[in-house]
């Protein structure tokens, strides 16, 4: 009689109050029953805990020297590399011994005579009622689209998968406002489009009234990234930028987004500290142990750190030693709650994800050498810890990055690129530098068919320079891509702890 009960209601229950979302398993899912989930799950958890996972490329090499960016929804992953983007459709998979593959759709070309060699900056996805094709395209002439993505003739031929498909202009719709300024972010909510430009135009788009015109702000500074957040009590726009506060919130009130910053979240207690740029901004997944709040903002910055700042924080900046400037108005000035490092490589922080076993991890891409660096937020110690923030008598204490709980990994082939972009996806964290796309895959039945096809000598087929002494450039092809001799699906990759003592 328990066992039934536990059977019928309590994996269900389980699972509830358990979340573990994950767009590329969610088809899947549907066809598991709850304890197949938990299990799953619970299997995954330990594969991130032990840093298990299958690496591989998604595409042979690009063409050039690229920046490429990732979007993500229930039905595909979107990799948009100069004027293309290419679709990767998630196929279900009935057999929990087997994981879902994913598939290369088809590559959609954006060149047209409105917008002819544009690359694109700005790449997200937006809900279309469950079609999964409506998507938003920065581009670096200033020009933005909002582009639903026409539907492909699969004829089982890899080959004219991979041909670019042109997308013909009665599937785009432009909004042109920020002049010929490069669309650095794009950021939506069911309801609304947030644009950034790299001169620091913000822009707020409805998307229920195709004629609302966009209400826009002027940061004054070069800008980055963008967060648009509708989930919190007070709805708000976080910007990363290269400035004396570099880390900024605007709240979004019914009518308008405000022009200055409610909340400036610090770097440090250290009033020494210099002004820095913030590359990516995300925020706490949905089942962290954290709990669901959009109100924990993370944050990569240039100095190499990553910065875990609690919009409900008491933990304020003495205002004597905050950083104004004289014509915006005083605000708020947060300090992390949390930092992290990886001890070994102190570059900039290009690109940030969080989510992964157990939602308890920050995945965060680094400007050199394709290396994502991973932090377990359950294994941290609190780096900033004061008696009174306020207080000018109060101590301070200046920024102690935990180091230890964290690893980091190059992506396959060792490209000297920075990781551009980043989503961790359930048990799969997906990748872009400037040659290709990968993935890092912890979850369970990872297998040669998991993802696209992968023939070594076309996955190396584009020139590279000649190293001394390495010989043909099959031979140095082959060096830089080697299949991994723990899982025969994957591809070997370097990896080491941030701590040298634990070792793997």
């Amino acid at each position: 009689m328990m066992h039934s009960l536990v059977e019928e209601f309590g994996w269900s229950l389980y699972l509830r109050l358990n979340p573990r979302p994950s767009h590329s398993l969610s088809k899947s899912a549907q066809t598991w029953s709850p304890y197949t989930q938990v299990r799953i799950n619970t299997i995954t958890d330990r594969h991130w805990h032990q840093t298990e996972f299958v690496a591989r490329p998604l595409s042979k090499r690009w063409t050039g020297k690229l920046q490429p960016l990732l979007a993500i929804n229930a039905s595909r992953l979107l990799i948009a590399a100069g004027t293309l983007v290419y679709s990767y459709v998630f196929r279900p998979s009935t057999k929990a011994s087997v994981a879902p593959s994913v598939r290369l759709e088809c590559v959609y070309s954006t060149s047209s005579s409105r917008n002819p060699q544009s690359d694109i900056t700005g790449l997200a996805c937006v809900d279309d009622d469950g079609l999964d094709r409506t998507i938003f395209l920065g581009y670096d002439n200033g020009i933005i689209e909002r582009v639903v993505l026409p539907p492909f003739r699969d004829d089982s031929r890899e080959s004219s998968r991979e041909t670019p498909i042109s997308i013909d202009d009665g599937y785009r719709s432009i909004l042109h406002f920020h002049g010929e300024d490069i669309i650095e972010s794009l950021s939506t909510t069911s309801s609304h489009l947030l644009s950034l430009s790299s001169n620091g135009t913000a822009g707020l788009t409805p998307l229920t009234s195709a004629h609302t015109s966009p209400q826009t702000i002027e940061l004054d500074s070069r800008s980055w990234s963008s967060y648009l957040s509708n989930r919190s009590s007070t709805p708000y726009a976080a910007f990363g930028t290269s400035d004396i506060n570099p880390l900024t919130i605007h709240h979004i009130q019914p009518s308008h987004i405000s022009s200055h910053p409610s909340i400036l979240l610090s770097p440090s207690l250290n009033p020494e500290s210099r002004p820095s740029a913030v590359y990516a901004i995300d925020v706490a997944p949905s089942f962290s142990p954290w709990g669901a709040s959009d109100q924990i903002i993370i944050s990569g910055w240039y100095d190499g750190f990553v910065r875990v700042h609690d919009l409900r924080s008491s933990s304020r900046l003495n205002p004597a030693h905050a950083m104004t400037s004289p014509d915006r108005p005083s605000a708020i000035s947060l300090i992390p709650t949390l930092t992290f490092a990886d001890p070994w490589s102190f570059e900039p922080i290009y690109s940030l994800s969080s989510g992964g076993g157990s939602g308890a991890y920050i995945a965060a891409g680094s400007a050199r050498h394709s290396v994502v660096s991973f932090f377990d937020v359950r294994k941290s110690s609190t780096p900033t810890t004061i008696l009174d923030a306020t207080s000018p008598t109060s101590p301070t204490t200046l920024d102690s990055p935990h180091r230890g709980g964290g690893w980091s990994v190059h992506a396959p082939g060792n490209d000297s690129s920075p990781v551009y972009s980043l989503i961790v996806d359930g048990p799969r964290v997906y990748g872009a530098n400037q040659s290709r796309g990968f993935v890092f895959d912890f979850g369970l039945g990872v297998q040669e068919t998991t993802y696209p096809a992968l023939d070594l000598q076309a996955l190396s087929s584009q020139p590279h320079q000649r190293r001394p002494g390495r010989g043909s450039a099959r031979h140095r092809a082959d060096e830089e891509l080697k299949r991994s001799s723990k899982n025969p699906a994957g591809f070997y990759v370097t990896q080491y702890p941030h701590d040298r003592s634990s070792g793997f």
